[in-house]
């Protein structure tokens, strides 16, 4: 019968009723901004980046004033596991001049983003990043070991995003090192 197929086809929803779904969609965008849970989420995402930049702008930081700190790092470390663009250009930098010279002179870095205000007052905060004065030596080391560790475990995974199944692999074999790795300032 044409009359109860028709009937099992539902009407096309008026304009206002569209409208109103638009608006129910807003309110729930709304809800979910609003959602304690959602903005806590934000918030840790946020603060796991700042985190990440605060670690990297520490182990420059300790470069520069610890050059012997790259032969400890060496093969663990490069200026590819600095993952913003800035911080990566500046850690390239930062490898390269010791690598020529055994030594890096920060100021000859920040010399090369004189250019750009913004990028030179970010650069120049990279190297003047401290942690307290108040640590002891086990601390420190501690400290070094565990902003290393950070900083590599970050990069993996973000090359895990984008990695085929043998690059998988190998970045599975290098968080399972970086599991026991141990770095030391002596």
């Amino acid at each position: 019968n044409p009359n109860r197929a028709a009937a099992a086809i539902p009407a096309a929803a008026p304009p206002a009723a569209a409208a109103a779904t638009d608006s129910n969609r807003n309110k729930g965008r709304k809800a979910r901004i609003e959602n304690p849970f959602f903005i806590r989420v934000c918030l840790q995402k946020k603060e796991k980046e700042d985190g990440i930049r605060k670690s990297q702008r520490l182990l420059l930081t300790w470069l520069i004033e610890r050059p012997q700190l790259f032969e400890k790092i060496r093969g663990i470390i490069t200026p590819e596991d600095f993952d913003d663009e800035l911080y990566r250009e500046a850690a390239s930098m930062v490898f390269d001049e010791y690598e020529k010279t055994g030594s890096v002179n920060p100021a000859q870095i920040l010399n090369h983003f004189i250019e750009g205000e913004e990028q030179y007052r970010e650069v120049a905060a990279l190297f003047h990043a401290s942690l307290s004065e108040s640590l002891n030596n086990e601390e420190q080391r501690r400290a070094l070991s565990e902003t290393v560790k950070k900083i590599k475990k970050h990069s993996l995974e973000v090359k895990g995003k984008t990695a085929d199944i043998r690059e998988l692999q190998e970045i599975i074999r290098q968080q399972s090192a970086l599991a026991v790795l141990n770095i030391t300032l002596d």
